[in-house]
């Protein structure tokens, strides 16, 4: 049986093959085949490395004692000798205009530890690469499948009965392991809760910083969402906000958005209740019951636009369709861009689009509302309302800012930071 099959099937027994976290497991076999490398050398040799003049590339028998093969263009690209690797940054001292597409290894062999292959050029340079950094780039379904995948291409859709998983401030905060299974439950379902945080400003940035920071926006670091005269945007009123992701007309929108409930509207029961929608299920039910106005979604550009001042004066204009697809799969719905009070009133698409394109954003919209989608709640004070701006749309109930007001404070965090805090901490275990 295989090294990987043996961790699989014993991940099995406790789940289904489909339950299994796909970026877990990888990470998993990543793991321990540096362990048996590093730490029991013995175990993990390099029987053999050959070279295939017929296909340009080695041939090299690992642990398995299967051969994987690696082009020689690939190895010269990424030789690791000083003279072409810069090792404490991690990065090539060499640039692409070097690299010759003539040259040929002609002689390699297994280091006398048979633990590393040593390549010869026909130049007469020296490559040496290790058995762990072999192991980790085979050309294999499993290790290019593994390293494109991210825990977000996976989504787990949900529609009004979902129940939001919850944890502590304070314990978070202090405990990694904790943080990085809470992202994960960020990546997949979108949203979670952290509760009983101080009831005071700061604290999102106490959180964010650590593992990562706070993007910045024209609205500051942190921003504070309360009911202001000439407020410089619709956030800060107590008008009611329709559900929307947030900064459509940004080029590269925040992935990630945190809202800190300081001082809760208690004025009545409805007032400055919170709506959220998994805009990825609705958008699945368009596709499946409604794909032309689906594809229409997919295709026909908006024009999202913000002007003002505020932390900084701004003048923000984007061109989105609704649904955005990956440029990697382009089935696979990467984010959604919508908020229907920043619509520019321009409109830069032909006049015979016009009408099947509002149809269209009236249908997802009433979905978006419907009671099986749209999830309804008052959040406490000190709770703390993470979740997945690029999927979740979320909305505000009006309130009547004569009986009370509420205080949010809000800040935004890219989805890079997200995956590397869970790679870096993951690392560390």
């Amino acid at each position: 049986m295989g090294f990987h099959s043996i961790i699989l099937k014993s991940f099995s027994r406790y789940m289904s093959r489909s339950q299994i976290d796909k970026e877990y497991y990888y990470s998993i076999c990543k793991v321990i085949d540096r362990k048996f490398s590093i730490r029991v050398g013995s175990l993990a040799p390099i029987h053999q490395a050959l070279i295939d003049n017929t296909n340009e590339t080695i041939r090299v028998q690992l642990m398995n004692k299967r051969y994987y093969d690696y082009p020689w263009m690939f190895l010269q690209d990424n030789c690791t000798c000083p003279d072409c690797f810069h090792e404490s940054s991690k990065s090539r001292k060499k640039l692409m205009t070097s690299l010759d597409l003539d040259k040929r290894i002609t002689h390699v062999t297994v280091n006398e530890d048979r633990n590393g292959v040593n390549c010869r050029w026909s130049d007469g340079h020296l490559s040496s690469f290790s058995e762990t950094w072999l192991q980790e780039r085979r050309f294999t379904e499993e290790n290019t499948t593994g390293r494109r995948y991210i825990l977000r291409d996976k989504p787990e859709l949900f529609g009004a009965d979902y129940q939001i998983q919850r944890d502590n401030f304070n314990e978070v905060i202090e405990n990694p392991q904790r943080l990085i299974h809470l992202f994960k439950i960020l990546c997949k379902n979108g949203v979670f809760i952290l509760q009983d945080a101080p009831k005071e400003t700061g604290q999102l940035r106490k959180f964010i910083e650590k593992f990562g920071f706070i993007r910045t926006t024209h609205y500051g670091i942190e921003f504070t969402v309360k009911s202001e005269v000439n407020a410089s945007n619709m956030a800060y009123t107590s008008n009611t906000l329709g559900v929307h992701t947030d900064l459509p007309y940004y080029v590269y929108p925040p992935g990630v958005q945190f809202l800190h409930f300081i001082k809760q509207y208690e004025g009545d029961t409805e007032g400055g209740m919170t709506h959220l929608v998994d805009g990825f299920h609705v958008a699945e039910q368009m596709k499946v019951d409604h794909y032309e106005n689906y594809k229409i979604l997919s295709t026909v550009p908006l024009e999202f636009a913000d002007i003002g001042n505020d932390f900084r004066r701004f003048h923000k204009i984007f061109h989105s369709p609704t649904f955005v697809h990956s440029s990697n799969n382009g089935e696979q719905l990467e984010r959604i861009v919508y908020n229907s009070q920043q619509l520019s009133s321009c409109l830069p698409i032909p006049i015979s689009q016009v009408k099947t394109l509002y149809e269209s954003l009236k249908l997802f919209t009433n979905l978006c509302y419907d009671t099986k989608n749209l999830m309804r709640f008052k959040l406490k004070e000190g709770e703390v309302l993470i979740f997945d701006n690029w999927r979740l749309l979320h909305g505000r109930e009006g309130y009547d800012a004569s009986k009370g007001n509420r205080l949010v404070e809000g800040c935004y965090v890219d989805w890079d930071e997200i995956y590397s805090t869970i790679r870096v901490i993951e690392s560390d275990l």
